[in-house]
């Protein structure tokens, strides 16, 4: 007996079923605007799948029960752009504040690891505080070298080598 294991972002026929069939809110928060507000249900569970980013239109029309073209008419909407991008704004605006409370809690961890009785520990925690503060430390070697080309050597080489000659022909005369 084999069974076939799935990934876990992958859906089943019936979970795809089960998600169809609930209820989508509508309204979320106190405020009186909703994005969706006015959609069609199917228009509405587009968005909301089509937002996930697990489903390309082709799957979405086959799940929706819905023509592919219609998607694609759905997709260039005005108010099925603009539904999107407020939920999209949304979504980044709840991932800001939810991004600003880690940090806190990063900097008080940190914090508490630079007084590790573990050196390397300690060491480390102090030197990601300094590295992120601006104070990275450098390691510079300057080098002062003039470069010619082979052009200029030639050259070099020529003029000397003529200068050399013109030289020994005058001691002759």
């Amino acid at each position: 007996m084999s069974t076939k294991r799935e990934s876990p972002t992958s859906t089943t026929l019936q979970q795809e079923s089960e998600l169809m069939e609930r209820e989508l809110p509508i309204s979320t928060g106190t405020d009186d605007y909703h994005p969706l507000e006015g959609m069609s249900p199917k228009m509405q569970r587009f968005i909301h799948l089509y937002m996930t980013g697990q489903y390309t239109l082709n799957k979405l029309s086959q799940l929706l029960e819905v023509h592919p073209n219609t998607m694609s008419n759905w997709i260039k909407r005005a108010d099925v752009k603009e539904a999107i991008q407020d939920m999209q704004d949304a979504t980044h605006q709840l991932v800001s504040v939810q991004l600003k409370t880690l940090t806190n809690k990063a900097v008080n961890r940190l914090h508490d690891l630079m007084d590790s009785p573990i050196d390397g520990v300690a060491f480390q925690a102090v030197k990601d505080v300094l590295d992120r503060g601006g104070h990275k430390s450098k390691q510079e070697i300057k080098i002062d070298k003039t470069i010619t080309t082979v052009e200029e050597r030639m050259r070099e080489l020529i003029n000397n080598t003529i200068d050399a000659e013109y030289t020994e022909g005058d001691d002759d005369e």
